[in-house]
């Protein structure tokens, strides 16, 4: 009998996709601080840094701030690890400045607190690593993507950036972090890394390439991820390198969670990632592009509902809807009734159905629906942008879109150096491997269906193809302006991460 509806709703979540994507503030330093911990197997106790970098604390009531730990208090604690310009003497308003620099570019995100346990710092190093629970498992579906069959070279690339503290920020970090003290993650955490998961099931371990998994998905996934650090191990700075890493990790996230309908249910539909290069002034292209993105949550939801009903199914056949939903706490229950009795009216909803659709309501209002998970990561990372022009809309009405960060770590992620791609080739891997459609011709009916399979998912969506192909140049252009690209006079426009290789073409 189920009696937790958060609880029943993590399980499948876990199950289904290994993680929970029901964190609606999730930011990619939860991912990188879950990233790292899952694949070090160490965090540190680095309450002095957090202290360091909050000064004051928002009242949630008054909303005013609250000095917590002054300078005076940071001194008495911990002195030993700071040291005056002149001897003992230690100015105030040089430390002042010192904090405020620290938590400019260790917090920049937001994400840290009086805690180390509540907080995620800018990754640089190891010792920045902490229990923060906010990438809600992301970090051990990452870091066991990265070692299925295993390890290569994304998983070892990021272990030596971790290991390394010699760069700016690291530095700035270094008078507290030397007082943190290193711990071994939880059990949980463990228990999850050993735990098999279905879709990155090897099904050739013992190749020394990158393995081919259950999921055709994740594989291209891991592929691009080795790929993208190879890149990284010759061309890229630390810090830029761990941008760059962390920005993908969060696309992957992404990525997968959109598509695991399609490959968990046969004919289930796929939502295609319309990016518009252009700034939403195009009206057309950026309603198509925002229905995609509608169309990513529905998949999500299909999918939790199609397991909600195999969960529930043996409870409602052996007991019947009425009986489950008496076994849920009070405080749900008369919620989850309201939403049964409605759906009920509608004479072609079965009692199962009925029920899981309010079980599903319910537990999404409880724990926030995917939507806004998804919305936020990408937002943060850089491939979601607000529908409107103004940035109205809402916070979960967003479009696809693509800045020269992410463009840079899409190119990295897809194109080996030794291998440069034809323009359109390359528009054809990312549709491969990502489900990213820009406006070639064969997009036109994927971007009318919402749906990668070209068969209509919810409602059609009307696009003009003028705007699709003037977005796909606009791509082009984009691409020769970051450097990525060239174009020979026969009309050719090449791709590549190696500008020099193109000489030898």
């Amino acid at each position: 009998m189920t009696t937790d509806l958060k609880a029943f709703l993590n399980d499948l979540y876990i199950a289904e996709f290994g993680l929970v994507p029901t964190n609606n503030s999730i930011k990619p330093v939860h991912v990188a601080n879950g990233l790292g911990r899952a694949l070090t197997g160490r965090v540190y106790d680095s309450d002095a840094l957090a202290e360091f970098l909050r000064p004051s604390i928002l009242n949630q009531k008054t909303r005013e701030k609250v000095e917590r730990n002054p300078n005076s208090a940071i001194l008495e604690r911990y002195g030993e690890a700071i040291t005056g310009r002149d001897g003992e003497v230690i100015d105030r308003e040089s430390l002042s400045m010192l904090r405020n620099l620290a938590e400019g570019v260790l917090g920049t995100d937001k994400a840290v607190f009086g805690e180390a346990a509540r907080s995620s710092y800018t990754l640089s190093n190891e010792t920045l690593l902490t229990r923060d629970p906010s990438d809600h498992r992301c970090g051990i579906f990452l870091a066991r993507l990265l070692t299925a069959g295993h390890e290569a070279d994304a998983a070892i690339h990021i272990r030596a950036l971790l290991s390394t503290d010699d760069d700016p920020w690291s530095m700035l970090a270094m008078p507290m972090t030397k007082l943190a003290k290193p711990q071994d993650v939880d059990t949980a955490t463990e228990a999850a890394m050993q735990h098999a998961y279905a879709p990155m099931i090897p099904a050739d371990a013992g190749t020394p390439t990158a393995p081919t998994l259950a999921s055709p998905t994740l594989t291209n996934l891991r592929r691009a991820f080795d790929r993208l650090a190879r890149f990284e191990q010759t061309s890229g700075s630390k810090l830029n390198s761990l941008r760059r890493l962390v920005t993908f990790a969060c696309f992957a996230v992404h990525v997968h969670l959109i598509s695991r309908y399609s490959e968990a249910v046969e004919g289930a539909p796929r939502s295609p990632i319309l990016l518009d290069i252009f700034d939403g002034s195009r009206t057309s292209l950026r309603n198509a592009s925002r229905a995609s993105f509608r169309a990513a949550g529905d998949t999500i939801e299909a999918l939790m509902l199609l397991r909600i009903r195999e969960r529930l199914q043996p409870q409602v056949s052996a007991l019947g809807a009425e009986q489950v939903i008496a076994g849920l706490p009070t405080k749900v229950q008369d919620r989850v009734r309201q939403g049964f009795d409605a759906y009920r009216h509608d004479d072609q909803v079965s009692e199962l159905e009925a029920v899981a659709e309010a079980f599903w309501q319910v537990a999404a209002e409880e724990k926030n629906h995917p939507r806004g998970f998804l919305a936020d990561l990408g937002r943060r990372a850089g491939y979601l942008t607000p529908w409107s022009v103004a940035g109205r809309g809402g916070k979960q009405q967003k479009r696809y879109g693509i800045n020269a960060e992410f463009l840079e770590t899409l190119v990295a992620a897809t194109v080996d150096p030794e291998r440069p791609l034809d323009f359109p080739e390359f528009l054809d891997e990312i549709r491969t491997n990502y489900g990213i459609v820009v406006g070639q011709r064969s997009d036109d009916q994927i971007v009318r269906c919402n749906n990668l399979a070209q068969k209509p998912f919810g409602t059609p969506t009307s696009v003009s193809e003028e705007e699709l192909r003037l977005n796909v140049e606009a791509l082009r252009r984009a691409m020769l302006e970051a450097g990525y690209a060239k174009a020979f006079a026969d009309g050719q426009t090449v791709i590549t991460t190696d500008p020099k290789s193109l000489a030898l073409l």
